[in-house]
């Protein structure tokens, strides 16, 4: 007789699996507010990234050169593009867009079909990774365009 009660007493568990429900309820609606009210504290406020697309076109020899074209998409300033070359035999590191030969100045803007050539004396890169960062104005955080890899 004793078994049977115990088989069909059920009390305590709608009161456990109720609290557990509120638990988790609290817990996933903190998670959201602190998700919500610290991105727009993040400082993420600032200019949007381009949307544009780059092409590469490389060729061997003495000097090596890369020409990067911008083939549509959005108009970027010209002081906002950095270059950054790693694996290449000598010249390693960061290049601002507009020291570059043939480039427009700092301030001008570069549209679908702008062409530059990079090429330094002595520079190899057949063994490099040459990327294209845009860095706003307002933030020192910089964001990849394109890459190229050497063949």
């Amino acid at each position: 007789m004793l078994a049977r009660r115990f088989k069909f007493d059920d009390s305590a568990v709608s009161p456990v699996v109720g609290v557990i429900l509120m638990v988790a309820i609290t817990v996933l609606l903190a998670a959201t507010a602190a998700t919500f009210f610290l991105d727009f504290g993040s400082g993420n406020l600032g200019e949007n990234a381009p949307q544009a697309a780059f092409s590469f076109e490389y060729e061997s020899g003495s000097p090596d050169s890369l020409t990067i074209e911008h083939r549509s998409g959005d108009s970027v300033q010209a002081g906002n593009l950095y270059i950054t070359v790693s694996g290449a035999s000598s010249d390693n590191g960061q290049h601002d867009f507009t020291s570059l030969g043939g480039a427009p100045a700092a301030g001008s803007d570069i549209t679908a079909g702008s062409r530059v050539t990079f090429s330094r004396s002595s520079l190899d890169l057949s063994d490099a990774t040459v990327t294209l960062n845009w860095e706003p104005s307002d933030s020192d955080k910089s964001i990849q365009l394109a890459s190229w890899e050497a063949p």
